[in-house]
């Protein structure tokens, strides 16, 4: 399909990433902090606000795309979209993701956005691989046969320092950067190196259960999420980092999806 204008949102728990494509390629990208209070009115000045940013024109938008795994934001999101543009909006959906194979016994419960990784990941012409999704919760989900296979949820790096300062009296939070010490000597460094270096070697570990479970060593990992890029250099085990991978899948069902939903009902 050619010329496409196709705008994309992935609303996640912490933060909501937005992108628009010409046909293929993202011209520019934008991220908002999460509300799970927000109202449409509120999100249709945000994507007013955006627009006039970007220099675009509602009626240039071809395709809408819709990713969430806060479902209380599906329906403000949907008002606010429709007013805005009104044009059709793809919800990704178990029932809306390009015929991906799901093996789960419910792939309604599938997280839209883990859906988004492995349909990403097979638009590069892969039958078998692993996406890392590292946000406030890190996904590994496996692509195997051209499906999504399943794959596990842990708690994100953000989320791991959260929990800490936030159950522990004595421990506030601190920045999250690397330290040059696995023995550190003072509390700070101790909980970095405890967070960043206990994520390493647990990413390591899943990985390479996956691909022994899996039968697959070969295949290659690809990771997105905020904390994607800083993990990248300290592990041989990530053949490719992408910060777009999620809302690449959001553009790929915009385009090709069957899943309208126009419905207009307050939230």
């Amino acid at each position: 399909m050619k010329n496409t204008l196709v705008l994309t949102i992935d609303i996640g728990n912490s933060q909501t990433a937005i992108g628009v494509y010409k046909n293929t390629n993202i011209e520019a990208s934008y991220r908002l902090i999460t509300n799970d209070k927000t109202t449409s009115d509120e999100i249709f000045f945000r994507i007013n606000d955006l627009a006039k940013h970007f220099g675009r024109k509602s009626k240039e938008i071809t395709h809408i795309g819709l990713s969430s795994v806060v479902p209380q934001l599906v329906r403000p999101w949907i008002k606010a979209l429709n007013a805005y543009f009104n044009k059709p909006i793809q919800i990704v959906s178990a029932k809306n993701c390009l015929d991906l194979p799901i093996a789960y016994p419910r792939p309604e419960s599938v997280g839209p956005d883990r859906l988004c990784n492995v349909i990403a990941l097979r638009s590069l012409g892969l039958l078998n691989g692993i996406v890392v999704d590292m946000g406030t919760a890190s996904t590994f989900d496996v692509l195997h046969n051209g499906g999504f296979a399943g794959g596990l949820i842990v708690p994100g790096i953000s989320t791991a320092m959260d929990t800490l300062t936030e159950k522990a009296a004595m421990l506030l939070p601190v920045p999250i950067k690397w330290t040059n010490k696995f023995v550190a000597k003072n509390t700070g460094d101790a909980m970095r190196a405890g967070i960043l270096y206990g994520f390493l070697g647990q990413l390591d570990f899943l990985i390479s259960g996956i691909k022994k479970e899996m039968n697959m060593e070969d295949i290659p990992v690809i990771a997105t999420g905020g904390w994607g890029q800083m993990l990248l250099k300290r592990t041989n085990l990530i053949k490719r980092y992408d910060p777009y991978l999620t809302l690449e899948g959001v553009r790929l069902v915009a385009i090709n999806g069957n899943g309208f939903d126009n419905s207009d009902a307050e939230e």
